[in-house]
This record gives C-alpha cells, structure tokens and sequence, in this order.
C-alpha cells in the first residue's frame, strides 16, 4: 500500500524514528524547524502548536509542502553560489526582498568586493513548494502522530495535492520577474521539484531545455533522498529558459480543451437538474 502521510515531521522522517522518541524530542526542543534553526512558523487554527510537516508523501515520493525546507543545511545557496559565483567568498544572502511593482524576491544571493559593501553580482531565487487540499486531514495525521495513536505506515489521511492552484499562482510570478531578471541581464533561479516541474512542462506544452548560463530564468530541481532518520536535499537536474519560451504557453495553439465536450457535460449537469425538478 503506498503512503498517504507525512514524510517529514519536523525535519524528521517519522516512519524510520522512534515515535515516542521523536515526540518527545519535538515537544522538549520547543517544536523548533531545524531548517531555519528556530521555533516552527507555519499555523493551524485546528491545533495550538506549530504546523510541522514540512513533506508529504505523494506516490511514495516525499514532496516538500514547506518553502523553509529547502533552507537544509543552505544547500540551495550553495549549490547557486558555486554555478554562477564561483563560490561561496565573499558572498551574502538576504530574505523577503521586496521590489516596488513586482513583489518580494524569497533570496538575494550576492557578492560583494572583499571588505566592501560594493555589490559586485547577485542573483535571485524563488522557493517554490507544494500545497495540499483538505489540509485539515494532515493535521489529524500530525496529531495523531503525536498522540500516538497511529503508526504512519498503517494508516491514510484524505488529504490531496493541489497542482494546478501550485503551478497557476508561480507561473504568472516566473513570467514577471523573469522579464525584470533578462532586463537587469541577472540571473532568477527557480527552486522546486521534479513533480511540479514536469507537471508545469506538461500543462503549458513547454519544451524542456538543458541548462545554460546563456539565459536568465533557470530552474534548479531537486529531490529528497532517504538517509534513514531524514531526508537530505539533492540537486537533481538544471534546466533554463527565457521569458519567450515560458510565455508561450500562452501565446502558441497549445491543446487546449474541446468545446464540444464542454457542451456534453452542462448537458449533463442538465438532465439531472430537469429531473430533480420533474420529480
């Protein structure tokens, strides 16, 4: 049977941990995120402690449903500041960087002259995690966690993957601030997982590129492998585009839904409704 729990509670792979271990560390480290160092920042109304799943499992694949996640151990910074920095020296990042009339950069990494505050080059980089439906059923998986009334690998929580809302509410923001990446002649570098992205390639009928430091827009995918006790992040596959390319998606005669067959549904939607009223 494969799983429909979380795969990662509080940085923790829950099936491979003690339970009443796991719980007891949780509660006693003040449910703190070991990915930003600190006490948990997502909330539910359902509980009054932090929200801490930052995984769940889709096809037995752990997808990532919290953007702090990908903040392991700076891996993502690393792996950007070594592709277009040569490295880490002399290199600083900042968070929520906002930029009048386009909205808020998650990171700036940049690089700055030894002993100065002169900018030499920066690039920008958005986190882009998963979102869930009928959330509320992976707070019982969490609470049941801890209460301990389950053990994750017997049971299925009613929770599902939102895809479409995922993909719909970045893909606008790749086209916007990409356009001001190409301007600035920077580079914007988009951080997600295989899952989103083939969706998103699939969805818009957008070819998929190899990587090249030629273009502006990149995307740095990226899984979760099993190291036993967690999950450490890995960069899988690079990919770039430009604006154009992306645009395309809605400029070009995609396949796009019959009208026809839109027509039989609402006939349907009809008969049904006739009848009740017939009745």
């Amino acid at each position: 049977m494969k799983h429909k729990t979380a795969s990662e509670i509080f940085g923790k792979n829950p099936i491979n941990n003690s339970q009443a271990d796991l719980v007891k560390s949780i509660k006693s480290n003040g449910y703190v995120c070991p990915f930003i160092g600190r006490k948990c920042k997502k909330q539910s109304r359902l509980i009054n402690y932090p929200m801490g799943v930052c995984s769940v499992f889709n096809n037995d694949v752990p997808v990532i449903t919290c953007p702090q996640r990908f903040d392991q151990e700076q891996i993502v910074l690393k792996n950007v500041a070594k592709e277009f920095m040569g490295g880490t020296k002399n290199t600083l990042s900042f968070s929520e960087v906002k930029l009048k009339g386009i909205g808020t950069f998650d990171y700036v990494l940049l690089r700055h002259k030894e002993l100065s505050p002169k900018v030499e080059d920066f690039v920008i980089i958005e986190v882009q995690s998963y979102s869930t439906t009928s959330t509320g059923k992976l707070v019982n998986n969490l609470t049941d966690y801890f209460s301990r009334k389950i053990k994750t690998t017997d049971e299925r929580y009613a929770f599902g993957m939102n895809t479409y809302n995922t993909i719909k509410l970045s893909f606008i923001q790749m086209l916007n601030k990409g356009m001001v990446a190409e301007k600035w002649d920077k580079n914007i570098i988009w951080v997600m997982q295989d899952f989103i992205f083939k969706n998103m390639l699939k969805r818009f009928e957008i070819n998929d590129n190899e990587f090249s430091k030629s273009k502006s827009n990149h995307f740095f995918i990226y899984t979760l492998e099993d190291k036993g006790s967690e999950y450490k992040l890995n960069l899988n596959s690079k990919h770039s585009f430009t604006v154009e390319e992306l645009a395309k998606a809605f400029s070009s005669e995609r396949t796009l839904p019959d009208v026809n067959k839109f027509i039989e549904k609402l006939e349907e939607k009809v008969k049904i409704q006739l009848s009740i009223i017939t009745k």
